[in-house]
């Protein structure tokens, strides 16, 4: 997920010598671990496409069989997130692994984490981690072959550090790392471009969920849609589970790697999506220097002297070589500081201080009414992320969380800041009742696809702008699935269960995307007569914005569109429309033969040796981004679109749900039989059944083993 972060001080950890040392650790016994499971007592049940159902009287029992379940499936990729929360994944995946750990260190995860943990994370919370710690140490116990020296013990502390690392990064925080380390912040690429009121998308990749109430669905039920945009692998792509304890933790849905909680899908009375929002949430200040002494910056018109402390970056090499490296860094009262020949630039941002994020999810996993899932966000513990709500009351709603920053008023947030002046150094958040929300708008339905809260629905009921101080910065920009799921739900005042799902996989831009406005430029070119450029120009006459897998307009469509897609969703400069078309029009060309070949002959599903053709583009419903294979032409899918859930309660309060996953439960196993199960029904947009009782369960489990 980072990008190029600290180049700079990665330059400096490899040319310039400061220390280095031969490791030669040696690692905790994994077979020290093989008794932990005599402390909890867990059975795991496999259904028929091997998602584990995780049973235990207790929540730590069910906690460590998640655990472990989940290390049969990724636990590669759950060694490289402990690692990485540690500040350690240059000693397994060597010096570009450096650019994470100095960050761990830069971001004082582990003070944050070390003064929080005994007093302000609940008990309950910190057994919760550390059964789910004890899960992954018991699995080293059977594999420690798998093992790397600097693994061992996994502790709840590591868990729990997990959410303290990473939920910044939801909201852009290592972008703004990154523009702040290298001199490029406050030159025109920094957070104001997408601040100021436009129709840009955020942020790059999306998700989307949509809640229905039964006034406005055909039979009276409710209905939600999780549907998350993630990378289809690695550190941050979903993994499905059920949890059921006999102490209220009842979930189905999709989870991260090192995650001991669902993080979006149902319980038995309620459920929620999430979808990434983007307000202003991170703060840069441009300090004044000491010219007599560069150690101290101007705060309040006197010198104060920064607190300095070593880096230490352990690098794998060769072998069991790790060179250990040194590097300072530089705190000020307003956060760590970054200092460049442009000069030097603390940053502050929201949940730099936050540990109780696993607590909040625990209450969110527990909750079992409207009230209560308020009340869990209301504890104001997760620096960003919309929730779109509903229950089996028929209750919906959209919720704008976020730690939004206490600022003065009169002051321009947006951009670069002066750091001489202390009153600009917030220190308390607005409460969560203060942000916005959308809760049983007369409409009956609400949404979020990554665009502003002050469009959530139809009609009346929606968070107004005039309501919220602009020193919050919350987005007004709205993306081609929000405009579309506004006019496909808002058009259809009594919505079935298939109209809910074909609106959901409609693959089509809207007239006002920013597809069709390049659409427009390139009908627009003046190409010359007789040209494969003025023959292809021909064919996009007939493109109906659609990317369906059998459309034969899509390929030059949307290969044309994508580069200007991306560069709004960025803030970056569009690229030339002649240009790129024809440049897209030689590419197709070269690969194909003719340039209306099917759009599912260029996007493909890919997992190990088998292709399946897949519908679907960038910033549609059925999202789908994709890298290009250089010497095939092909479009690999890679993010977007991954694990998809529907959910419905009956009038009567009864739950049934409906899930698929890009690929299937055995995310490194190819020879498993689940590796790419439902790869086929993800492509023909089909999705499979959830057994949410023991007896459906029973009737199609793949293994049953108890722990």
């Amino acid at each position: 997920m980072l990008k190029k972060i600290l180049g700079v001080v990665l330059i400096l950890f490899v040319v310039v010598y400061a220390g280095f040392a031969l490791t030669m650790r040696s690692s905790v016994d994994p077979a020290s671990f093989s008794n932990l499971h005599e402390k909890y007592d867990v059975r795991i049940i496999r259904d028929a496409y091997g998602v584990p159902h995780i049973y235990g009287d207790r929540d730590i029992d069910v906690a460590f069989g998640l655990a472990f379940a989940h290390a049969e499936d990724d636990f590669a990729t759950m060694q490289d997130v402990l690692l990485a929360t540690r500040g350690k994944l240059a000693t397994l995946k060597g010096v570009e692994a450096s650019k994470t750990d100095y960050l761990i260190q830069m971001m004082r995860v582990w003070d944050v984490v070390n003064a929080g943990y005994d007093t302000r994370l609940s008990a309950e919370a910190r057994a919760h981690a550390e059964a789910y710690a004890d899960g992954l140490n018991y699995f080293a116990s059977e594999n420690p072959g798998l093992i790397s020296p600097y693994l061992l013990p996994v502790t709840g502390k590591d868990v729990v550090a997990g959410f303290t690392f990473k939920t910044p990064l939801f909201y852009g925080f290592d972008q703004t790392v990154a523009a702040a380390a290298d001199g490029s912040y406050g030159t025109g690429l920094d957070k104001s471009s997408a601040l100021e009121p436009t129709e840009k998308p955020q942020p790059d990749i999306g998700s989307q969920g949509i809640a229905v109430a039964p006034s406005r669905s055909a039979d009276g039920h409710t209905r939600l849609l999780v549907n998350s945009h993630q990378p289809l692998t690695g550190p941050v792509a979903w993994y499905e589970a059920r949890v059921k304890s006999n102490e209220g933790w009842d979930m189905a849905g999709s989870t991260f790697p090192g995650s001991p909680v669902i993080l979006h899908g149902h319980g038995p009375t309620l459920g929620w999506s999430n979808t990434v929002n983007k307000p202003d949430l991170v703060d840069v200040y441009k300090l004044v220097i000491n010219p007599d002494n560069p150690n101290q910056y101007r705060l309040d018109g006197e010198w104060s002297d920064f607190e300095i402390r070593t880096a230490e970056i352990e690098i794998y090499f060769l072998g069991p070589i790790r060179w250990t490296f040194e590097e300072p860094i530089y705190y000020s009262e307003h956060g760590p500081v970054f200092r460049n020949k442009k000069g030097a630039f603390a940053l502050r941002w929201a949940g730099m201080d936050e540990v109780r994020t696993l607590d909040m999810n625990i209450r969110l996993n527990k909750a079992r009414t409207q009230a209560d899932f308020e009340a869990a966000l209301g504890m104001g513990a997760m620096p960003s992320i919309n929730y779109i709500y509903a229950d089996k009351d028929g209750n919906i709603a959209h919720y704008y969380n976020a730690m939004m920053p206490k600022r003065i008023e009169g002051v321009d947030w947006r951009g670069l800041l002066p750091g001489d002046r202390s009153d600009l150094i917030w220190r308390e958040y607005h409460p969560f009742s203060k942000t916005p929300r959308t809760v049983n708008p007369p409409s009956g339905f609400v949404f979020n696809a990554n665009n502003t809260p002050f469009v959530a629905s139809v009609g009346e009921g929606q968070a107004q702008p005039g309501d919220f101080t602009p020193s919050m910065g919350i987005e007004t920009g709205m993306t081609n699935r929000a405009l579309m799921i506004r006019d496909l739900f808002g058009a259809d005042e009594s919505i079935t269960a298939e109209e809910f799902k074909t609106y959901k996989y409609n693959n089509s831009y809207h007239r006002d995307s920013v597809a069709a406005k390049v659409l427009a430029e390139v009908l627009a070119l003046q190409l010359p007569e007789g040209s494969e450029v003025a023959e292809a120009q021909k064919i996009l006459t007939k493109w109906d914005l659609s990317t369906g897998k059998e459309n034969r307009q899509a390929a030059l469509g949307v290969l044309t569109a994508t580069p200007f897609i991306l560069a709004e969703m960025r803030g970056e400069p569009k690229p030339d429309v002649r240009e790129t078309f024809e440049g897209v029009v030689a590419f197709i060309s070269k690969f194909y033969g003719v340039l209306n070949p099917e759009w599912g002959e260029v996007s493909k599903l890919v997992r190990g040796d088998f292709t399946w053709p897949i519908s679907g583009a960038p910033d549609v419903l059925r999202a789908v981004y994709s890298d290009i294979n250089a010497d095939t032409g092909k479009l690999k899918a890679t993010a977007g679109d991954s694990y998809i859930m529907f959910v419905d309660w009956a009038p009567d309060g009864t739950v049934n749900s409906t899930s698929i996953h890009n690929f299937g439960s055995a995310t490194l196993d190819s020879s498993s039989p689940h590796y790419a199960d439902q790869a086929p029904l993800f492509t023909a947009e089909k999705e499979r059944k959830l057994p949410m009782t023991l007896e459906a369960l029973e009737a199609e489990k793949t293994s049953d083993r108890r722990l």
